[in-house]
């Protein structure tokens, strides 16, 4: 991997190459490079962050020219390249948003591929040209990105919704649907994150951008009150359910048996030695373990 580290900004609404940098990036790029996966998504205005990691600095991704050493296991800086893959941006050379989408969800760990690729397929990057790219790549085809390509959904609306629902489908839940559809007391129409239309559970991220201070809480309450009248019953999910998913899992399962769902013994034995995993110190798993 190159030293090279790239300072990101914690303004979202900036990126890399368009706040006076571009020309320092062209210069120490080595001879050739392309910036690639987590770079390259950022400056396509992707939020690609680790699940816990904060704005600061980072290994700038890159993919190289130079074919890659003989018996070189897979690598990212080696990536074949065809024509088409790459495009240019304030004169540094970059991968098109399709190869940038589809190398996150092919080299990143598995909770940040899915929610980096939930976002490029929400910013309109179409998934048939996403599996096309990845039938013409070697390497690119398999059980990995598969699944990455299955756990998909365009509408997941942050990377904490994008991580819920990959927890929630991992433990033996069912998919849950995105952006439930719920009429508002003055006729509007309210979306819940992700849940359980048929059960009327659902499971709202509450990330610290929109949902901190007096205001946003107390919109929160009055909103899941309104919901709580109609039979539902909310959930709501912080960055916690990263380092501590058992509590949250194991919220959604009383809610769902509460209210009517019956899984079969295969799916009820799946989720208790999950959940019961999840209660063991020695065996507990974090983000870190979705590589």
């Amino acid at each position: 991997m190159t030293s090279l580290t790239w300072t990101k900004t914690s303004d979202r609404k900036i990126r890399p190459l368009a706040d006076g940098r571009p020309a320092r990036l062209a210069d120490i790029l080595p001879t050739g490079a392309v910036i690639a996966r987590r770079t390259a998504a950022w400056i396509w205005g992707i939020d690609v962050l680790s699940p816990g990691v904060r704005p600061g600095q980072w290994e700038l991704d890159l993919i190289h020219p130079e074919p890659a050493p003989p018996d070189t296991p897979p690598d990212p800086r080696w990536a074949p390249l065809p024509p088409g893959h790459t495009t240019t941006h304030h004169g540094v050379r970059l991968t098109t948003r399709t190869r940038t989408a589809l190398d996150c969800a092919r080299w990143l760990p598995r909770l940040d591929a899915v929610a980096a690729l939930d976002q490029f397929l929400r910013a309109g990057v179409p998934e048939p040209e996403l599996r096309a790219m990845a039938r013409a790549l070697p390497g690119y085809q398999g059980g990995r990105l598969s699944e990455v390509l299955r756990m998909s959904d365009r509408g997941a609306a942050s990377p904490g919704e994008s991580w819920t629902r990959v927890l929630l489908i991992r433990a033996g839940f069912p998919r849950p649907t995105t952006q439930i559809p719920v009429p508002g007391p003055h006729g509007e129409r309210l979306s819940i994150d992700l849940g359980y239309e048929q059960w009327r559970v659902g499971l709202e991220y509450d990330g610290e951008r929109h949902h901190t201070g007096r205001r946003a809480r107390a919109h929160d309450d009055h909103r899941r009150r309104w919901l709580r009248a109609r039979g539902w019953q909310i959930i709501p999910v912080t960055k916690d359910v990263l380092p501590r998913p058992g509590p949250y899992l194991e919220a959604v399962l009383t809610a769902l048996l509460d209210h009517g769902w019956r899984p079969d013994d295969p799916t009820m034995d799946r989720l208790a030695t999950h959940l019961a995993r999840l209660r063991n110190p020695t065996t507990r798993h974090t983000q870190h373990a979705f590589h």
